[in-house]
């Protein structure tokens, strides 16, 4: 026989139902702006039914429902589009930084403008030309002379530039490596903590949000391949290196070498192996883009101009003013050739260390600017043949060690730049694109909707409110059998 309280034990169970879904529904609007909350479904199933007898059914009795109860508190996510996200993160934190490195290497260059290094080429350039036609004119082999010093100053600027960012992306890998560290450190705790509420039956939702948006981060920092067994935990690896086994977390570390820091995983040594997102992107920037791309290619166009204005240069003869105390030996057959216009570089840094030699820049030191050829052993003070040469140098003549003319080479270069430069802007559009398509398409999972919480709201609202009255109904059915029916035989 069923029991008699069996009707309140049923609206009991309907209230705790129905206030469980409105405090996750509470729960959902509350973090409706919380970034990396995934919203929250409460599954209602009916309680387990018993049986009694009945008349029709002597041997087969019925059986009476009990109601309802919370089967389980849902996390709405979708692990597909969350792996395809991670994956996608690392290919956008790789462009990223490209992108952000080239517009940085552009404003270091800042080509074209008036300040720039092609713009002082050019002025040398003129200059020598200019030099040509009035060799005997002291403005004018100032000019060469101020020139010259611009055009060097230019080019060692901008290789300093280029080596002071070199600097401070070397600082960023550092920053990121820690970082991976930290994040590897706060996924292994939390992995700890969701083992011991799963363990128990309990869902750790808010735990595994927590995880996501950590693992999300640390996605875009390097390529990572996660794996989440049966107690929910989440093993991480980088490049086939374990970095998160359940609760462990494993270390990177840094190994300062002259070119920068070298990462090896802080137990063996072993070199750690990043194949993608914002490490990829810092390293290939600081080793390929900048110290052997744009800082070697300056390199050899400072190499080379170095040595071909020299050897030019070493071939010809001063100037000698008039009551100058070495005017004889201007005119002397004996006076020493292999004047150098630029300093020698015996450190193989020739963008870094480039500069004129001290005895141009000294005070009288205009005399040693060759602009003459020596023509059948005489040195004519008009004669300008060298310094046209040197114009043709620097302006058209092929030079082996650039494959082209001095100004053909470094308009390439900045052009390779310019390439490069919208290469990665395109790619990071992009991935961008993708990254947007994949995050709606999470967020129309995931994220919470107002208008239906408010919904869901009124819904779990009027069912407790029904349920109260089907106690109430229930109870003055309760005080008719015990108190009026009491009454009979008295």
């Amino acid at each position: 026989m069923r029991s008699t309280f069996a009707g309140l034990q049923m609206g009991l169970r309907a209230l705790q139902a129905h206030q469980m879904g409105l405090n996750v529904t509470g729960h959902n609007i509350s973090n409706a702006n919380t970034e990396g909350y995934s919203r929250q479904r409460v599954n209602l199933v009916p309680s387990n039914p018993y049986t009694v007898p009945a008349f029709n059914k002597p041997l087969s009795p019925g059986q009476i429902g009990t109601g309802v109860q919370v089967a389980e508190i849902v996390r709405m996510r979708d692990d597909f589009i969350e792996m395809q996200l991670r994956l996608e993160s690392q290919t956008t934190g790789h462009w990223q930084v490209l992108m952000d490195g080239y517009e940085q290497i552009e404003m270091i260059f800042n080509e074209p403008s008036d300040t720039g290094s092609s713009t002082m080429l050019t002025d040398f350039w003129k200059a020598w030309q200019q030099l040509s036609l009035t060799p005997s004119d002291l403005a004018a082999r100032a000019v060469v002379r101020q020139t010259g010093a611009l055009l060097a100053d230019a080019i060692r600027h901008t290789y300093t530039q280029l080596h002071r960012y070199r600097e401070e992306v070397n600082y960023a890998i550092g920053v990121k490596v820690n970082r991976i560290n930290y994040l590897a450190q706060q996924i292994a705790d939390l992995n700890k903590q969701i083992v011991a509420v799963s363990v128990s039956g309990d869902r750790p939702n808010d735990l595994l949000d927590a995880r996501d948006l950590l693992v999300k981060e640390l996605a875009q920092i390097t390529n990572i391949q996660a794996v989440t067994d049966h107690k929910l935990q989440m093993h991480i690896s980088i490049s086939g290196s374990s970095l998160v086994q359940g609760s462990h977390a494993s270390k990177l570390a840094l190994k300062e070498e002259p070119d920068g820091y070298r990462v090896v995983w802080e137990a063996t040594s072993v070199a750690a192996s990043f194949n993608g997102g914002e490490l990829k992107g810092l390293f290939e920037l600081r080793d390929d883009i900048l110290l052997n791309g744009y800082m070697e290619e300056l390199n050899r166009m400072a190499k080379a101009l170095i040595d071909a204005v020299n050897e030019q240069h070493e071939k010809g003869f001063g100037y000698a003013p008039a009551g100058d105390a070495d005017v004889g030996k201007f005119q002397d057959s004996t006076f020493p050739t292999g004047i150098n216009f630029f300093a020698e570089v015996t450190t193989g840094k020739y963008a870094q260390d480039i500069r004129l030699a001290d005895h141009i820049m000294a005070a009288d030191g205009l005399k040693y600017i060759a602009a003459g050829l020596d023509k059948d052993g005489q040195k004519a003070p008009g004669n300008g043949d060298n310094a046209l040469a040197i114009a043709k140098l620097l302006q058209e003549t092929k030079i082996d060690a650039l494959n082209g003319s001095i100004p053909d080479f470094f308009s390439s270069l900045i052009s390779s730049l310019g390439v490069d430069s919208q290469e990665a802007k395109r790619m990071f559009a992009n991935q961008t694109v993708l990254m947007e398509h994949l995050e709606n398409r999470q967020e129309s999972v995931s994220g919470v909707a107002l208008d239906e919480e408010m919904g869901n709201l009124i819904r779990f609202q009027h069912a407790y409110h029904a349920a109260a009255r089907l106690i109430t109904a229930l109870d003055e059915t309760l005080v008719t059998v015990i108190e009026r029916m009491g009454l009979v035989g008295r």
